[in-house]
């Protein structure tokens, strides 16, 4: 009955689209937008035909793509090779994917259509993930993360998001994985796009059940298929179903686990889907392994590599014959177990071959790439010495090039002396940085403890405060000569610093540190140096080297958003306002305020989206509370992108 029906509506298409043709005769230009009006009818009708026959689908693609070619519509043209790679993507046909998506390319380039071209080369990032290429997939996601970037298109940055979390989950880099996906999620919900909405539930719940948070995965499903269900995209929701059903079946709730995976089962037979139809019968043959079924599994797994067998999938047979040997083996069938280990060691044979033919077609390709460009670049310079050589027979045209030439240098000359201007200003701060954290004050009671320790026969404590001396002063010298650093090289030289003015003062000084779990301290990145001047302000200034109960609390978050990062230094010293009488009475001013507040100018400056500053005195918060409490937040830099 399905069958008929689908059948049915291609029949239909295709009688109104003959008709729609017959009707619109006569001039050139009416043939012409009657072929247009033809072709978009065509590819509206593949879009639609990809949940109920991608076989149909491709066909009806096809049909507009040759339409298109012969008309030669680069608007056209430029959709129809992306609809039609987008078909054989989902078909499992890389090499058809590949193919298409190139050509898309080519004349979304003619368009001049930048974030088209982005769009494309993360499809095609997608096919290399699924062949396992990762560092390919990654260079594509890059090129379409700096296309957007560019064009300053935001509403795309939450699909390269998510295709980032996708590599780093195939990557088991949990972590990272689950900052993207929220990243995207954020972008999505923004923007209000339900497809990629429930697209992004679904890869939380992904996270989740790797996590062994079986109710929070089902939960993040859950909201998916209810986003999708606004969409009606019934490939999707077979993916939302299997993950269901392997959730129970993790869970040991079979019964379960086989009602959802069966329906995905049904829905990837409709479309032809015959990537996906394996990995449910594969699931359904798993399931049937728990429940002891063994002679279930066998027909589920035969089924499976029929499938592999007649799409000559390699990889999918690998696995099969893999979970037959064991099958069998587990039968004490060791005629059958040797038969299907013979066969898997030959399937990886062939993998192997074609992993190797690929590498050097891509080191080929490559290197023709490398030698047409040397050419192009070639040719160029030739093209550029006769336009030089034609140049000279004109003198007007000689002058005016000389004028804008001028033009142009004056304005790089400008821009370059408010850039070097701007640079000096950020080496001044570095220096008077690096000065207060190394101040010869500071150096010289650190070496007199030292003295000090040795004098009393103390070595170990001489060499403990020796180390810490050497390797805070390692840190500094490195970081300040750094831009960005990561969060966790900024806390470990913060609490040198501590331990070292701990062994100074006389009474015992707490501190504690306080960091978000979500903070991924090697990922993050953030100026160097920023935090050790208030707490040098909280001890000194703050009198907390004579307060017996001195405490200095340091805490790390994320904002809502996850795109802030929320620093708080807080301590019980006396408060800024009587330590700036203090200052005031000794003709004594801190200088660390006063750079930080420089340095917050200069990042602002520099960057898109700004930090904040505060220093409050804790008696406004609470009369009863004494001490001083600086916040800032700084954009989270990720990789080098700053979201």
């Amino acid at each position: 009955m399905k069958l008929f029906r689908t059948s049915l509506i291609f029949i239909l298409i295709c009688f109104n689209l003959s008709t729609f043709s017959n009707v619109f005769i006569g001039t050139n230009e009416q043939d012409q937008n009657s072929v247009t009006q033809q072709i978009v009818h065509y590819l509206d009708s593949s879009v639609y035909l990809r949940n109920v026959s991608l076989e149909q689908s491709i066909l009806i693609c096809q049909k507009a793509i040759q339409l298109t070619e012969e008309i030669q519509d680069p608007n056209l043209l430029s959709k129809s090779y992306k609809i039609q790679g987008i078909n054989y993507f989902y078909h499992g046909e890389n090499d058809s994917s590949f193919l298409y998506y190139n050509k898309a390319i080519s004349q979304f380039e003619v368009l001049n259509s930048k974030s088209d071209v982005g769009k494309v080369l993360g499809n095609i990032g997608l096919l290399y993930k699924r062949q396992a290429k990762y560092d390919m997939a990654l260079e594509y996601y890059l090129q379409n993360l700096n296309i957007y970037k560019e064009i300053d298109y935001r509403e795309g940055l939450g699909s390269v998001f998510n295709n980032l979390g996708n590599l780093y989950y195939l990557q088991e880099n949990l972590i990272t994985a689950k900052t993207y996906y929220q990243l995207a999620l954020s972008n999505f919900k923004k923007f209000k796009n339900t497809k990629e909405i429930a697209n992004a539930y679904c890869n939380l719940g992904a996270i989740a059940e790797q996590n062994k948070n079986f109710n929070k995965s089902l939960d993040f499903y859950n909201k998916s298929l209810h986003e999708n269900s606004k969409l009606g995209n019934v490939l999707f929701e077979s993916k939302l179903l299997f993950n269901i059903g392997y959730l129970y079946h993790s869970q040991g709730l079979l019964d379960s686990a086989t009602y959802y995976v069966k329906k995905a089962e049904e829905i990837r037979i409709r479309l032809g889907d015959k990537d996906g139809l394996i990995s449910t019968k594969l699931q359904l043959a798993k399931i049937a392994v728990s429940q002891e079924n063994s002679n279930l599994a066998e027909q589920y797994m035969l089924e499976a590599d029929q499938l592999a067998i007649e799409n000559d999938m390699l990889k999918w047979r690998a696995e099969i014959l893999l979970s037959l040997t064991k099958l069998y083996e587990k039968r004490q069938d060791f005629r059958k177990a040797f038969l299907n280990q013979t066969q898997m060691n030959e399937v990886n044979d062939s993998l192997n071959k074609i992993f190797s033919e690929n590498r050097f077609a891509e080191l080929s390709a490559a290197y023709e790439a490398e030698k047409s460009q040397k050419e192009l670049e070639l040719l160029q310079q030739k093209s550029q010495i006769q336009h030089l050589e034609l140049g000279k027979k004109n003198s007007w045209i000689i002058i005016l090039i000389i004028v804008m030439i001028l033009g142009a240098v004056a304005i790089m000359v400008s821009l370059r002396i408010n850039r070097l201007r701007v640079d000096h200003k950020i080496m001044d701060l570095r220096q008077k940085v690096l000065l207060t954290q190394m101040n010869p004050h500071f150096l010289f009671n650190s070496l007199t403890a030292i003295q000090s320790f040795i004098l009393d026969n103390k070595n170990k404590e001489a060499n403990n405060y020796l180390s810490k001396l050497a390797s805070l002063v390692r840190g500094i010298l490195e970081n300040s000569r750094k831009e960005f650093v990561s969060l966790r090289t900024e806390l470990e030289t913060l609490k040198d610093y501590i331990d070292l003015q701990k062994l100074r003062f006389e009474n015992e000084i707490n501190y504690e540190f306080e960091i978000d779990d979500n903070i991924d301290q090697n990922q993050i990145l953030i100026p160097p140096m920023l935090a050790q001047p208030f707490v040098e302000n909280a001890l000194v200034h703050g009198m907390l080297r004579t307060n017996p109960n001195a405490k200095i609390q340091i805490k790390v978050s994320l904002n809502e958003n996850n795109d802030l990062l929320h620093f708080e230094i807080k301590d019980n010293g006396i408060g800024i306002d009587e330590a700036k009488k203090l200052s005031a009475t000794k003709n004594h001013k801190s200088i660390a305020t006063s750079i930080a507040i420089d340095r917050v100018k200069i990042y602002n400056f520099k960057s898109a989206k700004k930090m904040k500053f505060e220093i409050i005195d804790l008696k406004y918060q609470n009369p009863k509370l004494q001490g001083t409490l600086v916040c800032y937040s700084i954009p989270i830099n990720l990789n080098g992108y700053k979201t």
